[in-house]
């Protein structure tokens, strides 16, 4: 939490070009307007004032005649930002001073209460550099048949499609659903959608964010919100559509003005819209695969871009942007047990023979490699070292793991000072009464109220390779998954240094990361322990004597309290490259 008179900060994931629905024409045309975030505004609603957790407020206007409003703003995807604001005229209103405005945040009751909150939905079309938005995985991969229907007081008739000609795919690009009207009651028609982002909503729905790559509104407005959910017997998927471009317009009744165009003669409004794609799987064939084996047990499950059943792994590579469907064939024991040759088909059909190399890194975190040569026959050659690297893993956590705690490398709180970035400290805290969960601020040295950015950090798993240790996160704050690597010389001093986005093995955390040392301790727990959610118990640690340096632990993959390790993409401090330091 930002508190007192701390100065107020978005984090860089926030920072950027956005797009919004502004009104909708009387003919159903969906007008848009931009919204730009900064490091510490947001244009025409205000300059960032304080933030509190997913609150924040926002002020305009003078010392002598200031306007603060509160928003609640959370990341539900990297391409989406979901706004939920207390009045629907969330810009004309406003409260003349900060505590009025605090008071009027939304509680946690009415943010699961769509009737007292106004969702704004902002879609990101550039990052806050300039550049592109990252494509965004679907979650729908493979090949469909679909039916359409839509059924809205916006048309006379019902528009359908049933025609099994019909079909969905996502070949080339993962990040697209292609979808191809065949022998429909309309012309023939093909129309592409790039998937923004997806995440899971209030009473756990799936929500998709779609982008329409054409210019016809062959598919309703340009910026798709909708609902799926799929059979997991039969595998078929149901996407419901909003209406516009907002995520509350899905199958659902509307009470309008009474002299609304879609009244019944009582002044009650009966506007309504159904639009529904059905997709039915068309199965992949597996045409030369006549022997099956068995992935490890505790494997099977969802993990970040992999899912593996018995004899079964499907991984979307993110770089590439394809689906791999694994069978295992054969566990390749000559040499190595974690080796296996598996015959894969990409979603475009593409047919091969690869080895996949798995390693377990911990219980919720595990590692693999896929061989660099594949083959379209069979060969157990494909699973020699020679095509592995043992610097070059692809790291995974495991979703929904909330039952499995893992404690963070860390106790107590550690401070220091950002190499490479004068005047900017850095503190590295745990959360005392919760051991998988940690802490991260940076901040002005000389002004520890100027906090620059805050994150939240979930512990995953660690192990130790060549005697460093690595620790997988998820931060909690936007939800991607980051690792770390340190080591500690002694039980008061650590260095940590970001090691890619999978953890990669040549990073040097002693020589290159940055060195934080422990300024407080946690202290034991209280006996009657409070039912909200647990605080930060610190006790100062006094000024340390000089003494030597200890020896890194080369230990297994189990509790590594005196290191801290991982990977990620970013450095800690990358946000506060674009922010006045």
């Amino acid at each position: 939490m930002v508190g007192g008179d701390a100065s107020c900060y978005f984090p860089f994931e926030f920072q950027g070009g956005y797009i919004t629905q502004n009104t909708v024409t009387p003919e159903g045309a969906v007008r848009y307007s931009r919204v730009n975030i900064t490091e510490n505004a947001i244009p025409l609603w205000g300059m960032c004032h304080k933030r509190r957790d997913n609150n924040v407020i926002l002020m305009t206007g003078s010392e002598e005649a200031s306007c603060y409003r509160c928003f609640h703003l959370k990341l539900v995807s990297k391409n989406v930002l979901r706004v939920l604001a207390a009045d629907k005229d969330y810009l004309s209103k406003c409260h003349t001073n900060e505590e009025k405005a605090l008071a009027s945040c939304l509680s946690d009751d009415d943010l699961l209460n769509e009737a007292k909150n106004t969702e704004i939905i902002l879609y990101k079309f550039h990052e806050w550099d300039g550049a592109e938005v990252r494509q965004e995985y679907c979650p729908i991969h493979g090949r469909y048949r679909m039916t359409y229907s839509v059924d809205s007081s916006d048309t006379a008739d019902a528009i359908e499609c049933d025609s099994v000609e019909s079909e969905v795919d996502n070949c080339p690009s993962g990040s697209a659903l292609n979808l191809r009207f065949r022998n429909c009651a309309f012309p023939d028609r093909e129309v592409t959608f790039e998937c923004l982002g997806h995440w899971r909503g209030f009473g756990n729905r799936n929500y998709l964010a779609l982008l329409s790559t054409g210019n016809e509104s062959h598919l309703g407005p340009k910026y798709r919100c909708a609902t799926y959910t799929e059979n997991p017997k039969t595998g078929e998927i149901e996407i419901s559509f909003s209406r516009d471009s907002t995520c509350r317009a899905i199958e659902r009744q509307y009470v309008r003005h009474p002299n609304s165009r879609y009244t019944n003669g009582n002044g009650i409004g009966s506007e309504y819209h159904h639009e529904v794609l059905t997709l039915r799987p068309i199965p992949l064939e597996f045409g030369p695969v006549i022997q099956y084996c068995s992935f490890p047990s505790w494997l099977i499950g969802r993990w970040e871009h992999v899912v593996v059943n018995q004899n079964q792994l499907i991984y979307k590579d993110h770089n590439t942007f394809k689906t791999y469907t694994m069978k295992c064939v054969k566990n390749y024991t000559n040499h190595d047990s974690n080796k296996y040759i598996v015959y894969s088909q990409t979603q475009c059909g593409e047919e091969m023979y690869q080895c996949l190399k798995i390693e377990r890194r911990d219980t919720n975190v595990f590692e693999f490699q896929i061989s660099s040569r594949q083959s379209a026959n069979y060969t157990a050659t494909i699973c020699n070292d020679f095509y592995f690297n043992d610097d070059r893993w692809l790291t995974q956590g495991r979703l929904d793991s909330n039952d499995i705690v893992s404690p963070c490398p860390i106790i107590g709180e550690f401070s220091g000072i950002i190499p490479d970035d004068e005047g900017l400290c850095a503190k590295l805290s745990s959360e005392c009464e919760s051991q998988d969960i940690m802490y991260y601020q940076i901040s002005a040295c000389d002004y520890a109220n100027e906090v620059y950015e805050e994150r939240e950090y979930r512990c995953l798993g660690q192990w130790t390779h060549r005697n460093i240790v690595y620790t997988y996160t998820q931060r909690r704050d936007v939800g991607t998954y980051e690792c770390f690597v340190g080591t500690m010389l002694s039980d008061r001093q650590i260095f940590i240094k970001e090691a890619g986005e999978h953890c990669q093995r040549d990073v040097n955390p002693h020589r290159f990361g940055m060195e934080l040392n422990k300024v407080a301790h946690c202290t034991p727990p209280q006996v009657f322990k409070s039912p909200g959610r647990p605080t930060h118990k610190y006790s100062e640690v006094p000024q340390p004597t000089q003494r030597p340096g200890l020896p890194v632990n080369g230990g297994g993959a189990g509790g590594h309290s005196g290191v801290l390790a991982g990977t990620s993409g970013n450095h800690f401090h990358q946000s506060c490259k674009n922010i006045s330091c």
